[in-house]
């Protein structure tokens, strides 16, 4: 089972240590304030009020052995950098670190922190992309300017199969599944209700329904044009 460190329990550290725990992770959680610890200690596998920026502590904990640390620490710069610093020399092999300066971003970068993180600069991305395209339900980014995402179905899209759209050639669009509610019975009281299906592997003379949710891959551009 992987073991992941998170430091730094704000508002951001906390959902995302509940969320890995949530997913079977082995979560350690680390901060300074002995609340935030107390109010997560139910949730993670292992959680310690301490400075992050003891690299005694650090290793006392275990977190040499972790296979990721995410460093969530944002109103702390200087203990952000010097933490993520000391998990380079622990040689945690993936370091995952929030930046909220320009300047603290720079250095992430000359550390060689695996990914830098930057929460307003996301959010901000997501909401503008919520507003401008508010078919799109999720989105996970691929890498620059492509992304995997899931829709309502257009309704130009609606009672017409996946071969006769030719998205792949017309509109540079991969399906790469596609979510239904279909109707079901509910064994304990024999009523009528619907289940989700997905279908990752749709075939080509596949209709699409008016209430279908498609997931699709592709630049972030050519998705927003669908």
């Amino acid at each position: 089972m992987r073991q992941i460190a998170i430091i730094g329990l704000g508002s951001f550290g906390n959902a995302l240590a509940k969320a890995l725990a949530s997913s079977g992770v082995e979560v350690i959680a680390i901060d300074r304030d002995k609340d935030r610890i107390e109010e997560l200690k139910e949730y993670v596998t292992l959680a310690v009020a301490c400075d992050a920026t003891d690299e005694k502590t650090l290793k006392n904990i275990g977190l040499g052995d972790v296979d990721l640390a995410c460093v969530a620490i944002g109103e702390d710069v200087e203990a952000c950098l010097l933490t993520s610093i000391l998990l380079k020399k622990l040689g945690v092999p993936a370091i995952f670190s929030r930046a909220v300066t320009p300047m603290q971003k720079e250095i992430l970068k000359a550390i060689g922190v695996t990914r830098i993180i930057e929460i307003e600069n996301e959010m901000g991305k997501e909401i503008a992309n919520a507003i401008i395209a508010p078919r799109i339900l999720k989105r996970v980014s691929l890498g620059e300017n492509h992304s995997m995402a899931e829709i309502k179905v257009p309704p130009s899209f609606v009672g017409k199969r996946i071969s006769e759209l030719n998205l792949r050639q017309k509109n540079r669009i991969n399906i790469v599944a596609i979510k239904r509610n279909v109707p079901d019975i509910d064994k304990a009281t024999g009523s009528k209700t619907t289940k989700e299906e997905i279908n990752t592997v749709p075939d080509p003379d596949t209709y699409f329904d008016e209430n279908d949710i498609i997931i699709v891959a592709g630049t972030d551009k050519d998705i927003k044009n669908i």
